[in-house]
């Protein structure tokens, strides 16, 4: 038994280290473009977020692109709250020309997903670019993702995102940065290593010609969230060797920390939802790995007390690797997204992160869960 977690830690350990070891060689992009080409529609869909949309509205605003090759739709998901109200003032004081506000058309168990449907059916240009309302973009977001479709010729683009910093760091807080620090690290490790298999919809890109042949959401609308993976799932069949990873600091779009364990849980628990439908093979791979990784580590934690020497050297080890495997990945990244002062957090927080982990996948297999004033159940 003990050897079998061994084989299964030395391969979570390679596979990870395999993609810190690719992000090294692969570097940043390097923009040398400087006529702007392509024409974008960015789609933002919203639901009771009037707290977030001004910083969203206003980081667009400073977006040093041609208006007249990018437009934004606004697409408001049943709100309750005056966020209506609140774009109006902030398109004024802007000065915000660009920009359409549409209703959602519901049509499927996924709000999200009818949203973005709704939009790309109303949008004039043939490059949707998705992020948040919760979000803020920098103001050479689309001259960035311009420059890379031009020299690369993609017909998707895989965007980093990152967690706001907070003035005062908390156990939280931290937790988010690292957790989502070692996901951005598997996005662009794993795109480097030639099998992408995350991505986020806070930050994607993709033809809408190519959205079409793919048939778009269909056959994966019943599940809540997904729209980006299963998307990706999709291009990765069709568009193999048609995607592209976007390193550099000015695509970056930053979305907000969650300022509850509650809420945090989740968030959390509706992005593993999803994980039970994937086809891609390294998607399942990564996974069962990830999962069973996290399970072992946590009852390997709880173990060491009882175990006999040896047991408890093998047990060790098995730990060791995970912990600088992953130490190594999250550093990496940090550097990038200049977030290296996290890192003293690492070790409380590689403590309770197998046992978190593991709480949220089975939650997630077992359990109703509520986002957006909406229940969704398994």
């Amino acid at each position: 038994m003990i050897w079998i977690l061994l084989f299964v830690f030395v391969s979570y350990g390679m596979i990870i280290l395999g993609f810190a070891i690719k992000i090294k060689h692969a570097g940043t992009f390097d923009n040398h473009t400087r006529a702007h080409r392509n024409r974008f529609t960015v789609i933002v869909p919203f639901r009771n977020e009037s707290k977030n949309l001004p910083r969203l509205l206003a980081s667009l605003a400073t977006i040093d692109y041609p208006t007249s090759n990018w437009e934004l739709i606004l697409v408001n998901d049943d709100s309750t709250d005056n966020s209506l109200e609140v774009i109006d003032q902030c398109l004024r004081s802007y000065q915000i020309s660009n920009v359409i506000i549409i209703n959602n058309l519901r049509a499927t168990a996924s709000p999200k997903k009818d949203a973005l449907q709704t939009a790309i059916n109303k949008g004039t240009h043939n490059w949707i670019v998705t992020t948040d309302a919760d979000c803020y973009v920098p103001t050479q977001w689309l001259a960035t993702l311009d420059a890379a479709i031009q020299q690369e010729q993609p017909l998707m683009v895989i965007m980093p995102v990152a967690i706001a910093t907070t003035a005062q760091p908390t156990l939280l807080t931290a937790y988010e940065q690292l957790d989502f620090l070692s996901l951005m690290g598997a996005t662009a490790g794993s795109f480097y290593f030639g099998l992408p298999f995350l991505c986020n919809g806070a930050n994607l890109a993709y033809d809408k010609d190519a959205f079409v042949k793919v048939q778009g959401f269909a056959n994966n609308d019943h599940i809540a969230s997904g729209d980006d993976h299963f998307l990706l799932e999709k291009f990765q069949e069709t568009f193999k060797n048609k995607i592209s990873y976007l390193r550099s600091p000015d695509a970056i779009v930053t979305t907000q920390p969650q300022e509850l364990w509650s809420a945090f849980i989740a968030q959390r628990t509706r992005w593993a939802a999803k994980s039970s439908a994937y086809t891609f093979w390294f998607s399942k791979l990564m996974g069962l790995l990830v999962v069973s990784v996290n399970l072992m580590s946590g009852l390997g934690l709880i173990y060491l007390a009882f175990a006999k020497a040896e047991t408890q050297s093998l047990i060790i080890i098995a730990l060791l690797l995970k912990i600088i495997a992953d130490g190594i990945l999250i550093a990496t990244e940090a550097q990038f997204h200049k977030k290296l002062n996290y890192l003293k957090w690492y070790p409380i927080v590689m403590i309770c992160y197998p046992f978190l982990s593991t709480y949220i996948a089975l939650k997630s297999l077992t359990s109703s869960y509520q986002w957006k004033g909406r229940y969704y159940t398994k």
